[in-house]
């Protein structure tokens, strides 16, 4: 985990918790969350940040990296 991640949990009165996962970018904020999803039960809703549209830059990796230079 990166020290700029972190996930905040708040309960309110009624009962109802809300995640926020701060600091991740695209998938890696639902795999962050899945283990308290699943504790917890039910899902009413789900809202997705601009955070989840971002790249991740350090997964983020170009397929003919991979690739040997072959003479021509």
């Amino acid at each position: 985990m990166n020290s700029k991640e972190r996930i905040d949990v708040w309960i309110s009165p009624e009962g109802a918790i809300t995640l926020d996962a701060v600091g991740y970018t695209g998938k890696t904020c639902e795999e962050a969350t899945k283990f308290l999803e699943e504790s917890l039960g039910t899902v009413g809703r789900k809202q997705r940040t601009r955070d989840f549209y971002r790249r991740q830059s350090n997964h983020h990796q170009n397929p003919n990296d991979n690739q040997q230079n072959q003479p021509t």
